[in-house]
């Protein structure tokens, strides 16, 4: 299964939240913060701008960090609160690595991705971050509902919006262009 562009972003922006909590691995709680931290950024300072294929890989940034945001928006979740306080909340930093040492997913975090890819093939897509997310809600992690029921967010509520959002045909899947070519006949 493809990661899509905006997917492999937020897998790099997890890798610098393991990094930045000292962790040895990427856990699910570095993908769910990529996840949140990847909404508050820049996203054309991301893509070079001597990039071939610049205009395509941001519009897809774009186009799947809303998504995001949409979900987040209608579960009433502040995405900067949430992240910093689960941040707060994770567990005690271990040790440092060297920088030059890439960092590696856990096996639960491997599940996570597992999971997403699963998500991704009911609707024949690559797999983009809303499948990882609802598969990271779905993983179940304590300091991710203690923080969400601490910010009073109906974590069940949030999951049937991810699912909606997974369940909708991606743009440029099969199931998505039939959809268009029948609207249009």
């Amino acid at each position: 299964m493809k990661h899509s562009n905006s997917l492999i972003l937020v897998w790099r922006v997890a890798e610098f939240e393991a990094r930045h909590s000292k962790a040895s691995t990427i856990e699910p709680t570095h993908l769910l913060l990529g996840l949140c931290k990847v909404v508050d950024l820049d996203l054309p300072e991301f893509v070079s701008k001597d990039s071939p294929d610049r205009n395509e890989v941001l519009e897809e940034l774009l186009r799947e960090v809303r998504k995001l945001r949409t979900v987040f928006r209608a579960a009433g979740l502040d995405a900067k609160t949430f992240r910093r306080r689960l941040r707060r909340d994770s567990p005690e930093r271990r040790f440092a690595l060297a920088e030059t040492e890439s960092l590696h997913r856990s096996s639960a975090a491997k599940r996570v991705f597992a999971d997403a890819e699963r998500f991704a093939q009911l609707g024949s897509s690559m797999v983009y971050p809303v499948h990882l997310f609802y598969a990271t809600l779905l993983a179940g992690d304590e300091h991710c509902d203690v923080t969400l029921t601490e910010l009073k967010i109906d974590k069940k509520r949030l999951l049937n919006i991810a699912k909606r959002e997974v369940l909708t045909p991606q743009l440029g899947s099969t199931s998505a262009s039939k959809k268009a070519r029948t609207r249009w006949n």
